[in-house]
């Protein structure tokens, strides 16, 4: 300790301790200096907080603070073990056996009775028994103890003069006691949903026993995960708005957040920045979710993916997407592919999933297109999923459909067939000027000649190189080049569908089948044809004739 240095001609107190002061000295420790009152066997020390200093704390923030301290004095492991507390006549005791510390740990903001070799505490700013104690004290009027070896402190008001004036400050009443192996605090009155919310507190800490936590997936150094036990997440407690409380998330061995998956996850490495935050974001939850699938074991990793499967298809919106849980799920490939036992476990559970690889060019998009609607067809039911499935030796949608013989085999037309689309293309040609253009002539005649094929037809797009609108008001951004026709419409009794097959495929002139331009422009084409019922019913008779 520091030595006194100094002597202060007067010291402003309250008037219930006035008599008690019989020397003032400044006490020096280190750079800083503080005040000190001495008494028979009592000291009084201003801790340098003004009662007006603008922080509020909820009982909440204020009963968790106070148990931060207990708690890391211990760790998790010993929690259930080790902490104890009681609750009568309005007067709640908090305790830990054979665990004693200085007192002068609870002067200094930014000091922190922390375990020095462990490193797992929950504590990150070190104002939690002081600021805890300010608002106790002053905006819910209760009595704060607090005792450990051979000392014991009481929390107190003081007044002091500062620039003339009085200003009421923090501070600490401490006398010496017999010594004790025990550390207690004692606070007074506490009314009895205000010990039911102590209860729901001690919940927002990890500890083994946690009623939170529900059978456990893996644990590491760096943290944990569990499945989530569905019980005990009180209204009380921290959770993120997008997720609800439907699985805790524990960030430095507190419960900051919460998950949509019934996960229980921990992060025991986890810096918090803002102390303001009481939860955390969308975002923050997803990097916390990043940064486990780092340490997780292959099985863990398995079994997280199994509660995330409805992201297995995920991919970003945008390059930077701080809302994906793209990332996440790669990751925990990752992990799982990191060991061959975990990999066929997890294919033998989940045979039936295709990855979908990046499309980039209309090529590769109709290649897709095919894929899809052979897909569509197939009696087997298979789960899309993204790329990084890969890694764990999917097979994508394309390479099965090819394996499979699911795409066209095309052929050119013969002379029959193209007799056909002679008819096809006349009487689009009186139905559609001005709805279509055929300023490059009509489309490659061509012929579906795979029976495996799960559609009657499919078009082959260029973009034009100028734009143009047709009579509706519609823009025909392509050029229908080549039109596909499956070789089994080519008989007596199937006009109808060649015919709305054709006009279906000359629709994407407008766009893709996903674009509101070619829904509007099928839309209008259908009215069309029903105005036109005539010439329908004129061409089924020419195409009836040719198909005898």
């Amino acid at each position: 300790m520091g030595g006194y240095i100094g002597r202060c001609e007067s010291f402003a107190t309250s008037p219930g301790l006035e008599r008690y002061i019989k020397v003032v000295e400044w006490e020096f420790r280190g750079k800083e200096r503080r005040k000190v009152a001495h008494t028979n066997g009592t000291k009084i020390i201003s801790l340098n907080i003004v009662m007006t200093y603008p922080v509020r704390w909820s009982k909440y923030n204020v009963l968790r603070d106070f148990l931060q301290n207990f708690y890391d004095s211990v760790g998790y492991q010993h929690w259930k073990d080790s902490f104890r507390f009681e609750y009568t006549d309005k007067t709640l005791s908090l305790w830990i056996d054979d665990i004693t510390f200085s007192y002068e740990w609870l002067l200094h903001i930014g000091a922190s009775t922390k375990t020095a070799d462990s490193g797992h505490h929950a504590g990150y700013f070190g104002e939690g028994f002081k600021i805890a104690s300010l608002c106790a004290v002053r905006d819910y009027n209760w009595e704060v103890t607090m005792q450990s070896d051979d000392w014991e402190l009481s929390v107190i008001t003081l007044d002091q003069s500062i620039d003339s004036q009085t200003v009421p400050m923090l501070a600490y009443e401490m006398h010496h006691i017999p010594r004790e192996s025990r550390s207690r605090l004692t606070l007074y009155p506490v009314k009895e949903k205000d010990f039911q919310l102590f209860q729901e507190v001690i919940s927002s800490f990890y500890y083994y026993g946690n009623p939170l936590l529900g059978e456990k997936l893996w644990e590491g150094e760096e943290g944990a995960v569990y499945l989530f036990s569905g019980t005990g997440y009180q209204e009380s407690l921290p959770y993120t708005s997008d997720f609800g409380r439907k699985g805790p998330v524990f960030c430095g061995y507190q419960l900051l957040g919460s998950n949509p998956f019934g996960l229980a996850v921990c992060l025991h490495n986890y810096e918090k920045e803002d102390r303001e935050r009481k939860s955390l974001y969308t975002f923050n939850v997803i990097r916390v979710f990043e940064k486990i699938a780092y340490y997780i074991s292959p099985y863990g990793a398995m079994r997280m993916l199994e509660k995330m499967r409805r992201y297995w298809n995920s991919t970003p919106k945008k390059r930077i997407d701080i809302f994906s849980w793209n990332g996440a799920i790669e990751r925990l490939i990752r992990r799982v592919a990191g060991s061959q036992e975990v990999t066929k476990a997890f294919r033998d559970k989940y045979p039936n999933l295709l990855y979908l690889e990046p499309v980039f060019s209309i090529a590769a998009r109709n290649r897709r297109g095919q894929a899809r609607a052979w897909l569509s067809a197939q009696s087997k039911q298979y789960l899309l999923v993204q790329e990084a499935f890969s890694g764990l030796g999917y097979s994508s949608l394309e390479e099965l459909c090819e394996q499979e013989g699911g795409f066209t085999v095309d052929d050119s037309a013969n002379s029959q067939e193209a007799e056909g689309f002679a008819l096809l293309e006349e009487i689009v040609q009186r139905i559609y000027t001005g709805f279509f253009l055929f300023d490059l002539g009509f489309p490659q005649r061509k012929i579906i000649c795979n029976d495996m094929a799960s559609y009657h037809g499919m078009a082959r797009l260029y973009k034009r190189n100028k734009t143009a609108m047709n009579c509706k008001g519609i823009v025909i951004r392509y050029h229908v080049g080549e039109i596909y026709l499956k070789r089994i419409i080519f008989r007596k009794n199937n006009f109808y569908d060649a015919l709305a097959t054709y006009v279906h495929e000359m629709c994407h002139a407008f766009g893709g089948d996903a674009s509101n331009a070619f829904s509007k422009g099928l839309t209008y084409a259908m009215e069309l044809l029903m105005e036109r019922h005539d010439v329908v019913e004129e061409y089924r008779e020419k195409w009836e004739l040719l198909y005898k």
